[in-house]
């Protein structure tokens, strides 16, 4: 299969390969210096450093508004999945999530709050999940 764009390589290539939506987040936030530089050896090799850079921010971008609009119930169960494999609390995963690299640049106004809202719904709900099953149980 041939694929047309840098974006389309990413998304099928490497976010492919992440599991999760947030961590396909995480990972992406990962290639983010946080002042709008995106660096990704393979995709800078095959596509040039411009459009390996645009691919990347639109992944960024798109992946930021799937988990915006992801009621949070998925979110919740998508979060096992997610940092399971990096072998993370499932709090630590949250809070690495919290950090301004996040965000791709630029970015709506309100993204930042809506984000921070909704992981820190999540972060309570997860100490609620865990008050509610007590260790031993």
């Amino acid at each position: 299969m041939t694929l047309s764009s840098a974006l389309e390589d990413f998304e099928s290539n490497t976010l492919e390969a992440v599991p999760g939506l947030l961590g396909k987040l995480s990972y992406t936030s990962s290639l983010h210096d946080g002042s709008g530089a995106y660096r990704h050896w393979g995709l800078e090799k095959v596509y040039g450093a411009d459009a390996a850079q645009r691919a990347i921010s639109s992944a960024h971008r798109m992946l930021l508004s799937q988990v915006l609009k992801t009621p949070l119930p998925v979110l919740l169960d998508d979060l096992r999945t997610s940092c399971g494999e990096e072998q993370r609390a499932e709090t630590e995963f949250l809070c690495s999530l919290t950090e301004t690299r996040s965000l791709p640049k630029p970015i709506p106004p309100a993204s930042p709050g809506h984000l921070r809202s909704v992981l820190h719904a999540l972060s309570a709900l997860l100490e609620n999940r865990h008050a509610a099953s007590p260790r031993g149980a």
